[in-house]
């Protein structure tokens, strides 16, 4: 047996949940509308049975609503109505491990086997009022053989309604056929035929049905007759694969905490190849020794974060990560508890070539990035990160660059998109020079200690930006350049700096 468990005019109740608990029953009593929409033409979505009493109806404005006089008016918030979803859900939970979030305002559960928990089926639909009425909720409850037949039964009727084996089709009688899952087509079409309950609908012949409604009609039918058969899909809880330990002295050496992270990462990992999933996004917190601070407690706390270019569920190359990074570190009191939480994600599928050699392990070059943090650190002198893969910012400034970490994404492009182009090996810092120019053209430049003469030229080329930065402007004039050298004719770029008033060589064009 299969209870639904639906909330009628559930973005009413939604809005009430949220009331103070000593004004919602007088609040539930008085007419209530429901708005969504722009704010300039809000319309009434939803409302109770003191608003329909007035005269509100579905669609109205909220200009038409407040002519009446007396109702209250709440906007629509579908963050209030998902947590209300999620509080029926839970009261649900209590009476049956397998219970299935239908439609919002709608939850069905599996009964089975809970009879000698709760007693017979009214009893425990009478639990179940009880129980949602302290949260704040006013049910209507039915009880069938098949979770559609319970479904439709609480939507016709108030109340609690128990529905025995056999019977579907006798109890769903009366129902309105409008209560159907029906398109506006086919409901056009019943009412022209004089099919208005539940009662015509399943009297009708069924090859007659199906020649003119198709299999929709169909099915339309045998749900008026309370005869489909369907699986529940019960709510599964999104799996957290969280693990934590906490030591009964606390540690200050590396080689317990190790032993203990060794641990924890292989629960962790475990549980992610049970479900069928890996992470590519690693948290690490440390709980110290809490500490006799001036008037109370204070506890610190060390966390870090890895983000990992591919997804994977290789246990020792998280625990050598970890480590890595535990090495560099010391911290300011003893670790008191350990922390580690994997974000899923579905695992990496890749399939290897046969034709052209293995590359090299991503894991492996994660690690490797991991050792040579320890050695050179992660940000240079000026906060930036120095460790990983460059990457050209969204910026006119001749040689500015970013580093972030690498990632599994890749950019292809069509041979056809191949265009050759010319490399300029840049110099890095630019070589201070000096230039001796012919009207405004370069003509001497001084390079490897020697003036070289500039047998053609190209050029200027004038930019400039962050102007607006006092501490970060810059301006140049660029030039192209075709020099004699000992080795021949070499082309060079260079440029002067407006601001500093100095020459510079960029660098060379292969």
């Amino acid at each position: 047996m299969f209870a639904c468990l639906l909330v009628p005019d559930f973005p009413v109740q939604a809005a009430l949940l949220w009331e103070p608990k000593d004004t919602r029953e007088s609040l539930r009593r008085s007419p209530i509308a429901v708005l969504e929409g722009p704010s300039n033409l809000p319309k009434v979505v939803a409302l109770n049975d003191a608003a329909r009493r007035v005269g509100i109806q579905v669609g109205m404005t909220k200009l038409q609503v407040e002519t009446c006089g007396g109702v209250l008016l709440r906007k629509r918030s579908a963050d209030h109505e998902d947590s209300t979803q999620a509080a029926l859900l839970e009261c649900a939970g209590r009476f049956s491990p397998r219970v299935e979030s239908t439609c919002p305002g709608t939850v069905i559960l599996d009964l089975e086997g809970t009879e000698k928990l709760f007693g017979p089926l009214y009893t425990t639909a009478c639990k179940i009022t009880v129980s949602a009425r302290k949260i704040g909720f006013q049910l209507r409850i039915a009880i069938a053989a098949n979770p559609d037949t319970a479904m439709y039964a609480a939507r016709g009727f108030a109340g609690i309604t128990l529905i025995p084996a056999g019977d579907e089709s006798k109890t769903l009688a009366p129902l309105p056929v409008e209560i159907l899952p029906v398109s506006p087509q086919f409901l056009e079409i019943l009412n022209g035929w004089g099919i208005d309950t539940f009662q015509a609908l399943a009297a009708l012949p069924d090859i007659a049905l199906v020649e003119r409604l198709g299999q929709e009609g169909l099915v339309l039918q045998k749900l008026a007759q309370g005869r489909t058969s369907r699986p529940l899909l019960p709510v599964e809880p999104e799996p957290d694969f969280i693990a934590s330990y906490e030591f009964e002295d606390a540690v200050e050496s590396l080689e317990p905490l190790a032993f203990v992270l060794n641990r924890v990462l292989q629960e962790i990992c475990d549980c992610l190849v049970a479900q069928s999933f890996a992470t590519n996004e690693v948290r690490l917190t440390l709980d110290l020794e809490v500490r006799q601070m001036q008037g109370g407690k204070n506890g610190e706390q060390y966390k870090h974060d890895w983000m990992l270019p591919v997804p994977t569920q290789d246990r020792s190359m998280l625990f050598t990560l970890l480590r890595l990074d535990l090495e560099r570190n010391t911290f300011s009191a003893p670790i008191k508890r350990v922390t580690v939480e994997a974000v899923p994600v579905k695992p990496r599928m890749a399939q290897g070539n046969l034709f052209a050699p293995p590359s090299p392990e991503t894991e492996k070059l994660e690690i490797t990035l991991a050792r040579i943090r320890g050695v050179v650190g992660s940000i240079d002198t000026e906060g930036i990160a120095c460790v990983g893969s460059p990457k050209i910012l969204d910026t006119h400034r001749p040689g500015t660059f970013a580093v972030q970490s690498f990632s599994s994404a890749t950019e292809t492009r069509s041979p056809s998109a191949v265009v050759p182009t010319i490399a300029l090996r840049v110099f890095r810092p630019a070589l201070e020079t000096s230039v001796e120019l012919s009207g405004e053209t370069p003509h001497l430049v001084r390079l490897w200690k020697k003036h070289r003469r500039v047998l053609a030229a190209s050029g200027p080329w004038s930019s400039c930006g962050n102007w607006w930065n006092r501490s970060t402007p810059w301006a140049r004039e660029e030039w192209d350049v075709a020099l004699q050298t000992l080795e021949g004719v070499g082309y060079y770029r260079i440029y002067l700096d407006r601001i500093r008033k100095q020459w510079f060589v960029e660098g060379v064009f292969d």
